[in-house]
């Protein structure tokens, strides 16, 4: 499953660098009504390797708990922007070689961050003992006993929320259960109080 996930990130990435030679060195035709067709159907390319790369994120994320993602997620994170900015790029020659208001008919994007987290507060752990039982309370209801969840995503999640001194605890073989544990025992080891807490 890996090796068919990375061929396909692979042909994702040569459209990619393909679609990135096609905006610099674009050329209008003789027409307004011509750069339009044309440049729209790029920008549409771009917005289906989009939709291809939200979907691999997903399957990567669905691997066993024991697959390293670390790797593979940076590439991926790195490759959605350079479809973002892609994106800017066909909007932008639309704005200059076609008339005004057909532009204002292509729909524009908000950057979103590498991370999905879900539209909740989510607490912070930055390695404070008195952050810890709001911060161990909080996660373990809205992410460590969600189900829908694999560990891989819950580990995604945990990373995302380690603030201060507790990021420095990360490593690149990092599981949910040792991060998890790292995180509660480990943080600030000067500070006793953290070592008598567990999940």
């Amino acid at each position: 499953m890996l090796h068919k996930l990375n061929r396909l990130r692979g042909t994702i990435r040569d459209r990619v660098t393909r679609l990135n030679k096609a905006a610099e060195s674009y050329e209008p035709p003789a027409t307004p009504e011509e750069s339009e067709i044309i440049l729209n159907q790029k920008l549409q390319n771009v917005l289906e390797l989009k939709a291809q790369m939200k979907k691999l994120l997903a399957d990567y994320l669905d691997l066993p708990d024991s697959t390293n993602l670390e790797e593979y997620l940076d590439v991926i994170y790195t490759m959605e922007e350079e479809i973002e900015d892609l994106q800017v790029k066909f909007k932008i020659l639309l704005t200059k070689y076609c008339k005004a208001p057909n532009a204002d008919n292509v729909p524009m994007t908000v950057h979103k961050p590498k991370l999905k987290i879900p539209d909740l507060p989510l607490p912070e752990f930055s390695g404070k003992c008195e952050e810890y039982e709001s911060f161990k309370t909080q996660f373990v209801s809205i992410i460590g006993n969600n189900e829908s969840l694999n560990d891989n995503k819950k580990c995604c999640y945990l990373k995302a929320l380690l603030k201060g001194d507790a990021k420095h605890i990360e490593s690149n073989q990092d599981t949910f259960q040792s991060l998890d544990a790292r995180s509660i025992r480990c943080a600030l080891p000067k500070q006793a109080c953290c070592y008598r807490h567990t999940y």
